[in-house]
């Protein structure tokens, strides 16, 4: 054992050598030492209470981020981003030329392994007088309410807030946005939101270039339960005279509308009123109901939510069809008749009933429809000119004439020949 040991020892320590020379040489050739750079990093700025609390405030005219260049193993380097190193920029530091100085360090594990050079090694900055602007909040709805709810109301109980910063940064804010998740929801419920800026060019602006007071906003959320419900419209009023009211048309035939569930509840139809007073045309017109609903519905506050805003609605007011009868005796009942006179009917040109009614109901009218008669107790001998009255009381409209009655003494021939009994 020994002698497998000793022997050729010198050849055995220049194999170990030479393995370990090709092993650097494989490990150097597969893992070689590489530069990459890697660009904008953000920098953060640190102690800026030193500008702020003489007074002023301060713009960022450059080095708001910085690229490095960064050399090591590959295996190393390729695997760092962005996100492994920060850049901060410590106003302490700020010299009389405006110039503050940026700080890169690398927070990943490998940072002994690898070095690396800013290319860009300070923040320029401009110092401005401060500046306020007044703005007002917009509400943000990320997401949807839960299906089958709506979002019936989003108020807040502030409505403006002031922005200050540097003069101009603070001619830069667009507006202020309050963002509120609203996913899935189906509660009412009130939460505290933070505000942020947006410039003009709808970017969201850094907390620390701009302060907005107050930060933090309370936002109302009213959720309601969501009901389809049917609409009808009441044609209401009287037409011109001889016309009438056709059935009405209109569309959508219902709607979804939103409020509280008590309301929903007991809530059967939407009755939408249109006047036909005095009208001789159909009558066509077009209803906005959102209107609609805040004007007929505000105690109830009912709130639509179909994308259907616009109703439209007909009426037809058409022209009654007329027909007309010239009177007889067998049409007309004589009312009133004692023993001792006798009657007799006569017609002339005012002797007619004019019938008016819908199309297409007049076919198998008669003047004997309708009840007619005189009335002729208590007349006097003598030629009476009388108007024919009607017991009818229903849909058609009667236009009714005179008749002549002449009322004459019963005579003693009249009398023999006559029905009346003998007393």
């Amino acid at each position: 054992m020994k002698d497998l040991i000793s022997k050729n020892i010198g050849l055995k320590l220049l194999s170990v050598l030479l393995a370990l020379l090709l092993w650097l040489i494989v490990m150097n050739v597969e893992d070689p030492a590489v530069t990459r750079t890697i660009y904008d990093i953000p920098v953060q700025i640190v102690n800026d209470d030193v500008i702020t609390s003489r007074g002023y405030r301060y713009a960022v005219e450059s080095g708001e981020k910085v690229d490095i260049r960064v050399k090591g193993r590959r295996s190393v380097v390729d695997g760092l981003s962005a996100d492994d190193f920060v850049a901060t920029a410590d106003f302490n530091s700020v010299s009389s030329m405006k110039m503050v100085p940026i700080e890169v360090r690398c927070k990943d594990e490998h940072e002994s392994e690898v070095t690396w050079t800013a290319r860009t090694e300070t923040m320029a900055i401009i110092l401005e007088a401060e500046g306020t602007v007044s703005k007002s909040i917009r509400i943000d709805k990320g997401g949807d309410v839960k299906e089958g709810y709506f979002l019936y109301d989003c108020s807040t109980e502030t409505s403006l807030v002031s922005v200050k910063g540097a003069e101009s940064q603070v001619a830069n804010v667009k507006e202020v946005v309050a963002e509120v998740k609203i996913d899935g929801m189906k509660d009412s419920t009130e939460m505290e939101v933070e505000l942020y800026a947006v410039g003009a060019d709808n970017a969201k602006i850094d907390s620390k270039k701009i302060t907005i007071v107050p930060d933090t906003i309370k936002v109302n959320l009213t959720i309601c339960p969501i009901k389809t419900v049917p609409l009808n419209v009441r044609a209401v009023g009287t037409p011109a005279e001889f016309c009438y009211k056709g059935e009405v048309e209109f569309a959508p035939a219902e709607v979804q509308v939103t409020a509280e569930e008590a309301v929903l509840a007991s809530l059967k139809e939407i009755v939408v009123d249109v006047g036909v007073y005095g009208a001789s045309e159909t009558i066509e017109k077009q209803i906005n109901l959102e209107e609609f609903l805040e004007s007929n519905y505000k105690v109830e506050r009912l709130k639509l939510v179909d994308q259907t805003v616009t109703m439209g609605i007909k009426v037809p007011i058409l022209k009654m069809e007329e027909k007309s009868f010239d009177l007889k005796a067998e049409d007309i009942e004589l009312r009133g008749k004692d023993n001792q006179h006798t009657y007799t009917t006569y017609f002339n040109w005012m002797s007619k009933v004019v019938v008016r009614g819908k199309i297409g109901e007049m076919t198998n009218v008669e003047a004997s429809d309708f009840g007619l008669y005189v009335d002729v107790e208590g007349l006097e001998k003598g030629n009476h000119s009388l108007q024919v009255m009607s017991d009818y009381d229903g849909e058609y409209i009667l236009e009714i004439g005179k008749i002549n009655v002449l009322v004459d003494d019963v005579t003693t021939e009249t009398y023999q020949g006559n029905v009346y009994p003998d007393e």
